[in-house]
């Protein structure tokens, strides 16, 4: 019987005051070390033996990596907590999709110690907050001891629990840019439970000029192996007439894109069929909402 209430393995614990220092002991410490915030995630992992990093590197007191500035698109510190987002009038108005992933993260708990650059880096393919950003076109900005670097959200994770930072970078900040036109986007999830992780999620971003999509995207959670953006099925929104059958024509398609499995939670048959129908619904609702820029 596995133990999930204390640590039983010994650590050094390390708490930089800047991102610099933070570097320099991933530097140091290489694959050994494991950066920690709220927690959430890694400390379940160690508490299960999954994980027994020989260092700990505690960043929750480096300022510098808690922000959120609403200015000429979006940026958010890799520390700003769930919580945070869920409160914003601007984010809910604007990236109305985001808001609403931040709202359906499990509990008020979670959504104050847990923060958008941990779930990032834990890189579930059910993370809340990354098909949204990915549909936003968001970029994440790393920094290593080699310097700084931006990376498409969309190319940042590689598989489950493994993306492309290396053992000696940081995530710093995600960036998502300005629109220009009518953008409406949703998000929309499926669990067991309220608190549970998604069996399959799904954020869509559009921009409309009148009766016309001229630009869509489509990410999906939970139904591959990292969250996916269905290309094809975006092809047939894009500089299209949005018509009655336009969200069921591209849906279908999308769940021909899809690679979702078995696992506790659910199966590949029922993710296939519920993500049609939630794709569909997420595509009209973000179109609706584009017509008056929400």
């Amino acid at each position: 019987m596995i133990n999930t209430h204390i640590l039983t393995q010994e650590f050094e614990y390390l708490e930089p005051k800047t991102v610099e220092e933070t570097v320099k002991y991933l530097t140091q410490y290489g694959d050994k070390a494991k950066i920690i915030a709220g927690g959430t995630d890694l400390l379940v992992q160690m508490k299960m033996g999954k994980l027994r990093p020989g260092y700990l590197v505690h960043i929750s007191r480096i300022p510098a990596l808690r922000f959120l500035i609403e200015e000429r698109g979006l940026r958010i510190g890799s520390l700003t907590p769930f919580r945070e987002i869920e409160r914003s009038q601007g984010i809910e108005k604007k990236f109305t999709a985001l808001f609403e992933a931040a709202r359906s993260v499990s509990s008020v708990q979670i959504k104050i110690a847990g923060t958008v650059g941990g779930n990032l880096c834990n890189a579930s393919p059910a993370a809340d907050s990354a098909p949204p950003l990915i549909a936003f076109g968001a970029k994440a900005k790393l920094v290593g001891i080699e310097g700084e670097r931006r990376v498409p959200l969309e190319d940042f994770f590689v598989g489950p629990g493994v993306t492309v930072l290396s053992p000696r970078e940081i995530l710093v900040e995600v960036e998502v840019p300005e629109f220009s036109g009518w953008l409406g986007s949703s998000f929309l999830k499926m669990a067991r439970v309220s608190a549970d992780m998604a069996k399959v999620n799904v954020a869509v971003a559009m921009i409309r000029d009148g009766n016309v999509c001229k630009d869509c995207r489509i990410v999906l959670g939970s139904v591959a192996k990292a969250p996916l953006r269905v290309k094809k099925a975006e092809a047939i929104l894009k500089e299209e007439v949005y018509k009655g059958t336009t969200a069921e024509k591209a849906s279908l398609q999308a769940v021909q894109e899809i690679q979702p499995i078995t696992d506790i939670r659910s199966t590949a048959w029922y993710r296939k069929e519920v993500a049609q129908v939630m794709i569909r619904d997420a595509i009209d609702l973000a179109w609706k909402r584009a017509e008056r820029g929400a």
